[in-house]
């Protein structure tokens, strides 16, 4: 699904040439005018988009991987010769970070692509039911970009039309756009996008596609975000009462090769084991380097202590996130939930097609369980049964584990909330946006890290990138950059 024809990245080239002064206009017209006709056309272009996502700029390695080191879960290894990752780690960042500037210039790719889904896929003379779909698909992937773009940055440039084929001044220099109105259009899209979708694919060839509990359960989140506790609430009750999902009864079970597109997935982003530039790097980011044993491994961050020591001795998820041995080897320990020790071989950590989970069931529960705390002044029953299905899945038949939670104050089960996402969801790019939108980014990074890491307010938000700025003049920068 995400390979897209060497004719479509051709022509993607040639409209980007167009832009400048030496060219003339008719590849940016060939673009425009003659490519989008068939229902293909209209499918090659939506694969295009999810193509994004798994691009080294998104998901396959920085946009997460600034979300568990710029958080109190993880450190850079301090041998780690990479200065834009211990800039984030320790909160000392520049605006000419180079994470920062491609996870940028990603997602508005991304969000040009589905531009011109939007724009052109109206036109063709195709299927209808396709070409409702297809149009869903790209609302929600415009959006899940926005949603990304808005967290970590703040205002931003809100584009939702394909460039024309004469760039005004006002598309070569957009300004940024309010938060808020950045947010009507991401829930504006994951509305359409949940009217216009399947709730579930039966061809096989569309595994990984988004569907309409996923643009619910994303919606539930962006309420979640915003505070909108009972709109929050009732995205998240669709997801549930749609009986689409369940819980995987082995928590393990998510990171296998063999359930990619199971039945906890919400929406993953799609890798493959076969294609040397569609694997995936989160597995080498978390394993060690040991010579002779994980010549993939490159232990680009290690779990913090405070992580480690927070859980319940027998978490079961504590033994599935983290190892400290291997044969006869020992060493400080290491995040490896996402290797599937029987798919690949420890030399062959680097080829692997383990898939980004964006959203799972588990993360639609404790919105909901969350939410409902919030809303009602504290937890009600659905919410203890849903924080409590979590957990009785963490005590993996241990019935001496993670005891259901009861008779507890609006603040303790949001704190049992938080502490729950924390342990279910560590390497899964959740962490860092958990810590601010609760509020509590700076005490938990200086009781995780020390004086070694120094955020201060202004790091609720990450700097515009400088060569963002450089080209454009219409954007300001965040304060404290």
């Amino acid at each position: 699904m995400k390979k897209i024809s060497t004719l479509f990245v051709s022509i993607l080239i040639l409209a980007a040439a167009s832009c400048t002064k030496e060219l003339d206009q008719e590849p940016h017209q060939i673009y425009y005018d003659n490519y989008y006709q068939t229902g293909d056309d209209a499918l090659t272009a939506v694969n295009a988009v999810y193509d994004v996502l798994g691009s080294v700029n998104q998901y396959s390695s920085y946009l997460w991987l600034i979300q568990d080191i710029g958080s109190d879960d993880c450190n850079a290894r301090v041998t780690l010769n990479d200065p834009n990752l211990h800039d984030i780690n320790n909160y000392s960042l520049k605006t000419d970070n180079n994470y920062l500037a491609k996870i940028w210039q990603g997602s508005y790719l991304g969000i040009s692509r589905a531009n011109i889904v939007l724009d052109k896929v109206p036109g063709i003379s195709m299927d209808t039911a396709l070409k409702a779909r297809i149009l869903g698909e790209a609302r929600f992937l415009r959006a899940l970009n926005y949603f990304n773009l808005v967290r970590l940055f703040g205002d931003v440039p809100l584009v939702t039309v394909p460039v024309s084929a004469n760039l005004t001044p006002e598309e070569l220099y957009p300004p940024r756009t309010p938060v808020m109105k950045v947010y009507v259009q991401i829930i504006a899209d994951l509305d359409i996008a949940a009217a216009k979708l399947p709730a579930k694919y039966t061809n096989p060839n569309d595994k990984g596609r988004a569907t309409s509990g996923a643009a619910l359960g994303v919606l539930s989140k962006v309420y979640l975000t915003l505070k909108e506790w009972d709109h929050a609430v009732s995205a998240a009750r669709q997801v549930i009462e749609s009986n689409v999902y369940a819980l995987h009864p082995d928590y393990a079970t998510n990171w296998k090769e063999a359930s990619k597109n199971g039945i906890e997935s919400v929406f993953e982003v799609q890798f493959y084991r076969k294609v040397t530039s569609e694997n995936s790097q989160m597995v080498i980011s978390g394993l060690p380097s040991i010579p002779g044993l994980f010549a993939a491994g490159v232990e680009i961050m290690l779990p913090t202590e405070d992580l480690l020591t927070s859980f319940d001795t027998n978490d079961y998820r504590k033994e599935v996130t983290f190892f400290d041995q291997y044969w006869q080897y020992t060493f400080e320990p290491h995040i490896w939930k996402y290797w599937d020790q029987v798919a690949y071989k420890p030399a062959a950590t680097s080829a692997s097609g383990a898939d980004f989970m964006v959203m799972r069931y588990a993360e639609v529960l404790l919105i909901f369980a969350e939410a409902l705390n919030e809303a009602n002044g504290g937890p009600t029953a659905e919410a203890y049964e849903a924080i409590n299905r979590i957990r009785e899945r963490a005590r993996n038949g241990n019935s001496s584990a993670l005891p259901d939670l009861s008779g507890l104050s609006q603040d303790e089960f949001r704190k049992a909330v938080m502490l729950e996402r924390r342990h279910e969801f560590v390497n899964e790019g959740q962490r860092w946006y958990d810590l601010v939108r609760t509020g509590t980014l700076i005490e938990n990074i200086k009781k995780a890290k020390g004086d070694k890491s120094n955020p201060a307010s202004f790091n609720y938000l990450f700097p515009i990138p400088q060569r963002e700025r450089d080209i454009n003049l219409n954007l300001t920068q965040n304060p404290g950059y």
